[in-house]
């Protein structure tokens, strides 16, 4: 897991009770160092099925209260063009090569104007 730090960030409902919900991401919930993995082609289609885009695919440590309502922010240590805020696609609690809980966060880069 040397590739920087992911943030993530849980939202909050701001809109008063019985109007269309706006969420704010500006809650930090977790901070951990990641890894790139490869997106497989098989999790590229599947993405592209749901009208999504599987733009990266990061190792972070075990946290099992992460869902795909929560967004994801990268500062990377080498690769500048991955920084930014990313949506998530899908979560998974696995484990690595090395035997050690992780959990996989498949990531949809956000456009500027979504950033949170």
């Amino acid at each position: 897991m040397d590739s920087g730090i992911a943030v993530i960030w849980q939202g909050r409902n701001i809109s008063p009770a019985g109007s269309k919900p706006v969420i704010v991401y500006d809650q930090e919930y977790c901070k951990s160092y990641y890894g790139n993995k490869t997106v497989g082609i098989s999790r590229y289609w599947t993405a592209k099925a749901q009208d999504d885009r599987a733009d990266l695919l990061i190792e972070i440590q075990r946290n099992s209260g992460i869902s795909t309502a929560d967004r994801c922010q990268l500062y990377p240590s080498l690769d500048a063009a991955d920084a930014g805020y990313y949506k998530i696609l899908q979560v998974q609690q696995i484990t690595d090569e090395d035997g050690q809980p992780v959990t996989d966060l498949t990531l949809e880069r956000l456009d500027a104007v979504d950033e949170p």
